[in-house]
């Protein structure tokens, strides 16, 4: 099997949420060539999406150590060979994904000082191979975060162009390449921050259709929902949601509690206090692990001023 298609085929699993067939073909790909990042950036990408469709936190180290790996292996064939393009792009993409899950720690700062590592990599990448489209994904969404920086992270006041970050991702998302399914997924994510909900939900439909009951795509399709005010539509996604989650991840309380507040938030959309009150106290419930499940301080937060909002 060709390195191409092996790595197509390991990204789909992943996408399918197959971890278990994505992790034998990743495995492959590191056995054919050790030297090769491709494999070893195939499994820190899978240890990240199971960290986010899991909760599980343990993964978090094992995802670091792994990215570690896949950086010393470009940096060990740039050393041999500056021009290296593929080593330039993993090395580029490894660090933004790193961003991305330091992001999601709470560790901003940290996170926006990897990202300052990105994009010279991926402009030194279609350089030296413009076929490398990838890179053209990660420089979108380095332009993206530097035009809504003061969104996320106060203060930064980064000089970016939305318009430009947009055309990038549309430029990633028609392409073959290997990140064109995440390109999908980050352009649903921008029209739904920019309220073009309509076309957000075109994206979420398109990665379902690719990928039938892929739960990153449901979230995203739940909290368009949840924008727009469609507060019966998030209540239906959330209920199988919830379900799929329970069966796939029982112990998945960052999961669940981030479904039953979104409820909460579609129950008073809808003016029911009592079901309002019902899915915040079920976080509450876990108020004493706020400290140890991901996100859930916040939720714990939200959940208060809810309860409290629909008792007056």
């Amino acid at each position: 099997m060709e390195k191409k298609e092996a790595i197509y085929q390991a990204r789909d699993l992943c996408y399918h949420q197959d971890y278990s067939a994505a992790l034998s073909r990743v495995k492959e790909i590191c056995a054919t060539d050790p030297q090769d990042p491709a494999g070893l950036f195939w499994y820190a990408a899978l240890l990240q999406m199971l960290i986010y469709d899991s909760g599980n936190t343990g993964l978090i180290e094992s995802f670091y150590l792994t990215s570690d790996s896949v950086i010393q292996l470009c940096r060990r064939r740039l050393k041999n060979n500056p021009s290296d393009a593929e080593a330039h792009l993993y090395w580029g993409l490894t660090q933004l994904n790193r961003a991305n899950l330091l992001s999601w720690q709470g560790k901003k700062f940290a996170a926006f000082m990897t990202l300052l590592k990105v994009t010279p990599h991926l402009n030194r990448a279609l350089k030296f191979d413009a076929r490398l489209t990838d890179a053209l994904f990660g420089i979108g969404v380095i332009e993206y975060f530097k035009a809504t920086a003061d969104r996320y992270c106060f203060g930064l006041g980064l000089i970016g162009s939305r318009e430009r970050a947009y055309k990038l991702l549309q430029k990633a998302r028609r392409q073959d390449g290997m990140l064109q399914p995440m390109a999908e997924f980050m352009l649903g994510f921008m029209c739904k921050e920019e309220g073009q909900f309509e076309e957000a939900i075109k994206y979420c439909n398109r990665l379902l259709e690719r990928y039938p009951n892929n739960r990153a795509a449901l979230r995203l399709l739940r909290d368009i929902y949840l924008d727009m005010g469609n507060y019966e539509r998030v209540i239906i996604l959330a209920r199988e949601l919830e379900s799929d989650i329970t069966r796939v991840f029982p112990n998945n309380r960052y999961g669940i509690a981030e479904n039953w507040l979104k409820m909460a938030y579609a129950w008073a959309g809808l003016g029911r206090t009592d079901s309002t009150r019902f899915f915040a106290q079920c976080i509450l419930n876990w108020a004493d692990q706020a400290d140890s499940v991901p996100w859930l301080v916040s939720y714990v937060r939200a959940a208060k001023w809810l309860k409290a909002k629909a008792a007056r």
